[in-house]
C-alpha cells in the first residue's frame, strides 16, 4: 500500500509540474496522458490486490476511479458489473452496463458484453437479442456476431438463423462455425415444399 501511495503522489507531482513548467500544448497533452496511464496502472494493481482479498466493494470503487480517468475503456464497467451481479446485486450491475453504453454508444464490445451476460448467465435469449443486433450494427465481427445466430436458434427462429449463417458464410467462406450451423439446421429442418402455381 505504501508503494501505491508513493506512485499516486508521483503521478500527482507530474501533473503539478506540468502546470508549473512552460510546456507546449502537445507536451502538456503527453504529460497528462502519461500521468493518467500511471494512475490507471496503479489503480489496476489496487483492484487486483483487493480482488484476491475478497474486498469486492473496494474493487468496485477502484473501477469507478478508472471509469473517471478513462471513460472510453469498456473493461472497468464490465468488471464492476461482474463483481456486482455475481454477488446478487443485479440492479447496481445494470447501472454500470447502462453507463458503459452512455459513454460508449458506438462501441460494439459494450453491447456484446451485456448480451453475453443475458445469454450465458441469465439464459434470457430475448433480452440478449437486441444488444446483439446493436453490436452487429456497430461492427461486431466473428466470433462475437456468431452469438446472434445462436440466439436466434435458441428463440426458435430457425429460418432467420439460417439466413444469418448463410450471410456470414457468404461474407467469409472460411467461417467454420457458420458452415457447421448451416449443415445442422438444413439437416434437422425440412425444407418446405415450393408453393405450386395457381391453377388457371
Amino acid at each position: 500500500m505504501t508503494r501505491m501511495l508513493f506512485v499516486f503522489a508521483l503521478a500527482w507531482g507530474v501533473v503539478v509540474l506540468a502546470q508549473a513548467a512552460p510546456l507546449t500544448a502537445r507536451e502538456a497533452r503527453d504529460v497528462g496522458r502519461d500521468a493518467v496511464e500511471m494512475l490507471l496502472t496503479v489503480n489496476q494493481a489496487f483492484v487486483d490486490e483487493n480482488f484476491h482479498s475478497g474486498n469486492w466493494e473496494k474493487c468496485v470503487a477502484a473501477n469507478d476511479r478508472m471509469i473517471l480517468l478513462h471513460p472510453a475503456d469498456i473493461n472497468p464497467y464490465a468488471n464492476a458489473a461482474w463483481l456486482l451481479w455475481s454477488t446478487d446485486q443485479v440492479d447496481r450491475a445494470m447501472g454500470y452496463y447502462q453507463r458503459m453504453l452512455e459513454n460508449n454508444p458506438t462501441n460494439p464490445e459494450g453491447y456484446y458484453i451485456i448480451a453475453h451476460y443475458f445469454f450465458f448467465t441469465r439464459r434470457d435469449y430475448a433480452a440478449a437479442l437486441p444488444y446483439l443486433e446493436k453490436a452487429i450494427q456497430f461492427g461486431a465481427r466473428a466470433p462475437q456476431n456468431h452469438l446472434y445466430g445462436h440466439c436466434l436458434e435458441k428463440l426458435g427462429r430457425t429460418a432467420d438463423a439460417l439466413a444469418f449463417w448463410r450471410t456470414l458464410l457468404a461474407a467469409d467462406p472460411h467461417d467454420e462455425v457458420a458452415k457447421k450451423r448451416i449443415e445442422k439446421l438444413t439437416t434437422e429442418t425440412p425444407v418446405p415444399p415450393a408453393t405450386p402455381p395457381a391453377a388457371n
